[in-house]
């Protein structure tokens, strides 16, 4: 296949096989479920890794059980950033942020003289920025839609330019609707991260694209807009949070992809065999073992390694629309924090492993097991969980 952006020709990179859709919880472990292939190529040309088969974002937005406020990290992320914002692209002027969820960040924005917008096709998130006076389209953005809404100083996408099929179109809708002296803020996962990482429980059908600094920038100047400046974060594994305008720029970042890339399948199958036989192991010993954040990367870690509910007694979350389900393709439960630490038991896996300091930092006096991530395997204290 050729390149969804710039057009060049792509070799494969990794292949999970088929899976279910991560966020598309069960309301009993055997509701009949639909899986999709989940392969991975890299751009030669740009180096952007894209999925081969793409999901319809229908069936991936519409009912969308991840609320954003309930995380505290990206909460307080938000927060910052707003705060960092001039106040010359605020007074009076539009915000709109593409991909907005629950309002979780324009909210910061509310009572400081902007009109505010958010932008969210799904419709749970939407309804509750609504609750909180956050003016709230529900509908997929494009290049379109952009043409008809008012000129914007400040743009955030965060988390959203990797879900969107047609990237050309998106970005183009960037640029028309930013102002000439706007600035547009995009958050993405890095690409080299991921491979560095391994972390290939971040790759599932929501995410069809992963962006090295090389894709990012060909993508924006193709359509008028320059990155001025790269802020690497630690959110979500490794991201990159890009400040866009419509001057001309010659920042740029050096990278080098292609030698995590070229042993990627082998590492993935590595740790998927790692972390069953631990699991399994510890099983056999006849301990107990919960799971600890119900993210949409425990969806693709527990499918590919094979992990079920022999194995792991439930996982423990705390978004209320995930609560009672089914991690589809396992038959595991999710359960609140309360039942896990009623529970009590020895081992917990935190899946969600980007958060797992500030989880164990939460629970450091409440749950007396051993905290670990599927990537740190070793049974360590929970104070010394490390990513």
């Amino acid at each position: 296949m050729n390149c969804r952006s710039c057009g060049g020709a792509t070799v494969p990179l990794l292949s999970l096989g088929e899976q279910p859709l991560a966020n598309h919880l069960l309301a009993a472990p055997d509701e009949p479920f639909r899986r999709y292939p989940l392969d991975m190529r890299l751009c030669g040309d740009c180096h952007l890794g894209q999925l081969v088969d793409l999901v319809p974002p229908d069936a991936l937005f519409r009912e969308y059980v991840y609320f954003t406020s309930v995380s505290g990290p990206s909460v307080e992320s938000a927060r910052a950033v707003v705060a960092s914002i001039p106040d010359r692209l605020v007074n009076n002027r539009w915000v709109v942020e593409i991909g907005s969820n629950d309002g979780y960040l324009l909210q910061f924005y509310q009572g400081s003289g902007a009109h505010v917008l958010g932008i969210d096709p799904a419709r749970g998130p939407a309804i509750t920025a609504s609750c909180k006076g956050i003016t709230t389209l529900v509908d997929f953005f494009t290049a379109d839609l952009a043409r008809m809404l008012p000129r914007a100083s400040i743009i955030h996408a965060n988390n959203v330019l990797a879900h969107v099929p047609d990237l050309n179109d998106f970005v183009a809708g960037l640029a028309i609707l930013l102002e000439t002296d706007g600035v547009c803020y995009v958050e993405v996962p890095y690409l080299s991260d991921l491979l560095e990482r391994c972390a290939f429980d971040t790759i599932y059908h929501e995410h069809a694209y992963y962006f090295s600094f090389h894709a990012l920038d060909l993508l924006f100047r193709r359509h008028g807009l320059f990155i001025d400046s790269a802020e690497w974060l630690a959110a979500h594994g490794g991201s990159l949070r890009l400040r866009v305008t419509h001057s001309l720029s010659s920042f740029h970042m050096f990278e080098s992809l292609l030698a995590d890339a070229h042993r990627m399948q082998s590492r993935v199958d590595d740790l998927a065999q790692e972390l069953r036989s631990t699991l399994a192991s510890l099983r056999a010993s006849g301990h107990r073992i919960w799971g600890y954040g119900a993210a949409a990367k425990a969806t693709v870690m527990l499918n590919y390694c094979g992990i079920d509910a022999s194995l792991i007694d439930a996982i423990a979350d705390e978004t209320p629309a995930k609560l009672g389900k089914y991690v589809p393709g396992t038959g595991i439960p999710i359960r609140h924090p309360d039942a896990w630490l009623a529970a009590a038991p020895p081992h917990t896996c935190v899946f969600a492993w980007n958060f797992a300091h500030a989880i164990a930092h939460r629970y450091a006096t409440t749950y007396h097991g051993k905290l670990f991530t599927p990537y740190t395997l070793q049974l360590i204290p929970k104070e010394e969980v490390a990513l």
